[in-house]
């Protein structure tokens, strides 16, 4: 590719026109100068400090009992392990008798929340609802394992 040098013109010099830069450089600090007023400063920003209010009514809350289904058969409620050889789970049922006399000291609603594995045996959540009617729990769902 050649360059023709009696295109360049007059005396072969290249100008730079300073009209369109100094524009640019006017409209950046315009931008900067905008946007700089816009951040608020750590002191700048106001906020309310609670107050102490009493609360109008008592929220119960409600006590849940989380029973894991384990695919070998093992069933946890709150760290106790129950094994599979265990078919009556009585001293599951007592667990959560007492759990349910708690909530009802403190007129709590009480939940039982059943979690199996996928892999479960049918027959082990069966004993698993045996132990909660056993324990007389009105309230018992399912949950999908995760």
């Amino acid at each position: 590719m050649r360059l023709n040098k009696n295109k360049i013109a007059g005396d072969g010099k290249v100008e730079l026109q300073i009209a369109p830069l100094i524009d640019v450089v006017f409209l950046l600090l315009i931008y900067f100068m905008v946007t700089a007023s816009l951040i608020k400063k750590e002191g700048d920003i106001s906020f309310i400090i609670p107050a102490n209010i009493e609360a109008k009514e008592k929220v119960d809350l409600p006590i849940e009992a989380l029973i894991e289904i384990d695919s070998d058969g093992t069933v946890v409620l709150e760290g106790m392990h129950f094994p599979p050889e265990d078919d009556m789970l009585n001293e599951l049922a007592s667990h959560l008798l007492g759990l349910k006399q708690v909530a009802a000291s403190q007129h709590s609603p009480f939940f039982v929340n059943l979690l199996p594995h996928p892999d479960a045996i049918h027959k082990r959540v069966i004993d698993v609802m045996d132990a909660c009617a056993a324990a007389k729990v009105k309230s018992l769902t399912f949950s999908k394992s995760l």
